[in-house]
């Protein structure tokens, strides 16, 4: 079990491996408590069916909700519509350190398979919030599959451009929208499931929290 106290950043060059089993709690005591894979780094978490990788707050069960931590960002290097150093929604601007874009489609940001994100989102003004899983400009050389989001306080998984390409996801009582992609996202997304609460739903000022928006 680890512990992240405030946006922890995993440098360019740096690879990050997270075994299968492991719990990654995101400090719901500390603002804004999220990971964030920079653009050059790798992260390697690889889970498995029967022992997923869980990222997580950490309040008790039973006492979680939406948006006690940031969650999952992911830069890289790949194609977006808006330039090779775009800042990463959800994070300041001025912040260096989250900036995604650049030309290389095939750009490789690692593995992340057989894993759950739980409770995350956070917004730091209107229509500039942490996902629960975000991806800035991830390339198709990246292997996501079998990832759960759920309960998440924004989109349950946003692509900003990028060639990733993403399989078996599920989006579990998300607040705003299941799926989101903008500027000029070309991978490919197969079976992707949505459950909505018909409950809950993001301001209507904010979003009409679509299953499906692409921008």
């Amino acid at each position: 079990v680890y512990l992240l106290q405030g946006t922890v950043f995993v440098d360019s060059l740096v690879t990050l491996t997270i075994e299968a089993g492991t719990v990654v709690r995101g400090d719901a005591n500390t603002v804004i408590s999220a990971l964030v894979i920079q653009r050059g780094a790798k992260i390697i978490a690889n889970g498995t069916p029967c022992n997923p990788i869980v990222f997580t707050p950490s309040k008790a069960i039973g006492a979680r909700v939406k948006g006690d931590w940031g969650g999952l960002i992911i830069e890289g290097r790949a194609l977006n519509n808006l330039g090779t150093n775009v800042p990463i929604e959800g994070i300041s601007g001025t912040n260096t350190n989250a900036r995604h874009g650049g030309n290389i489609p095939n750009d490789n940001s690692g593995s992340l398979t057989y894993a759950r994100i739980e409770y995350a989102g956070f917004q730091i003004a209107a229509n500039n919030e942490m996902n629960s899983l975000t991806l800035g400009s991830v390339g198709s050389g990246t292997t996501i599959h079998h990832i759960q989001t759920s309960f998440g306080f924004d989109d349950a998984f946003e692509w900003f451009g990028g060639s990733v390409n993403c399989s078996h996801l599920v989006a579990y009582r998300t607040l705003d929208d299941d799926f989101d992609t903008d500027n000029g996202y070309s991978g490919t997304v197969q079976f992707a499931l949505g459950i909505k609460d018909p409950a809950v739903a993001d301001v209507i000022a904010n979003s009409t929290s679509e299953g499906w928006e692409s921008d």
